[in-house]
């Protein structure tokens, strides 16, 4: 779907942000470039424009139309706080500000026109859910058919310090339970790469997340305490920030979010929406290229 194509959607919104129709411009004899002292005027370039993206730019403008309609129907706005964290999450897989800069700046795109891209496929998925029909009991039935998705693991906040040796293992050992600085110390011994300048921090992790050597140490670490394990990475320092109990889901307490998830797995996906709207709506194209 078009939506998805950056590039061409920079085009379509320079198009969809003139005023007036394009034929307006057919007499304007405004130059906008030369070539060895010939002129190429705006006529000549909306000409271009027109003829090449008008079809998508009209389609564009329909679409937004339809969408703008339907979420007045509805009553739906975009939940601003969903945004943000998925905002976040985008942020976190094309590897934070730094390489959303790197993807816009391949893709040929501003961070402006993203964020309208991810809002506008981001309105439409509340949309395409909100008109999913859900009879009585059929949130909680799928809550308890999913149960161990809303259930709270039993996790821990750890952080670690990698080593070559036992020998270096022990002497690092020595040094935090006498009260050196755990920040300090990962950054001279660790090997670890990804945590050695950030103090050693993992963070939050669940069973199953690590290797069963270092997650059977740090399982039964009490709070502040210390322990060693080897695993085939070498041997890790480990200390455990917080302990998190396993604890059940109760329906009654996150009912909104259950619905929402039943929801989004009887919706349709973007492009079977749009086209179901494209059917419903009465659209008269008067536009000829």
């Amino acid at each position: 779907m078009k939506k998805i194509n950056f590039v061409l959607l920079l085009v379509i919104l320079s198009l969809s942000l003139i005023s007036s129709p394009v034929a307006m411009f057919a007499q304007n004899d405004e130059i906008v470039a030369t070539v060895n002292g010939v002129a190429i005027t705006s006529a000549q370039f909306y000409e271009v424009l027109e003829t090449q993206y008008g079809q998508y730019a009209l389609q564009e403008l329909i679409q937004n139309e339809m969408i703008r309609q339907k979420a007045e129907t509805l009553g739906v706005t975009l939940d601003e706080e969903a945004f943000a964290e998925m905002y976040d999450m985008v942020l976190a897989q094309v590897g934070g500000a730094q390489g959303l800069q790197m993807f816009l700046m391949q893709n040929n795109v501003t961070e402006e026109t993203f964020i309208e891209q991810l809002k506008w496929n981001m309105l439409i998925g509340d949309l395409a859910r909100s008109e999913v029909e859900v009879a009585e009991g059929e949130v909680e039935q799928f809550f308890e058919e999913n149960r161990s998705y809303y259930d709270e693991q039993e996790t821990v906040e750890v952080s670690h310090i990698l080593v070559e040796t036992e020998e270096e293992a022990n002497e690092v050992l020595g040094l935090l339970q006498e009260g050196g600085d755990l920040v300090s110390l990962a950054s001279d011994y660790s090997l670890d790469p990804g945590t050695a300048s950030q103090g050693g921090y993992l963070g939050v992790i669940p069973r199953g997340y690590t290797v069963p050597e270092f997650e059977e140490v740090a399982f039964n670490l009490g709070v502040g305490e210390y322990g060693l394990a080897e695993s085939n990475f070498g041997w890790h320092v480990i200390t455990v920030h917080a302990i998190n109990e396993a604890k059940a889901a109760i329906f009654a307490e996150i009912v909104d979010l259950v619905e929402k998830d039943f929801r989004g797995s009887k919706a349709l996906d973007l492009q079977s929406y749009m086209y179901k709207l494209e059917q419903e709506t009465d659209i008269q194209v008067e536009w000829q290229k």
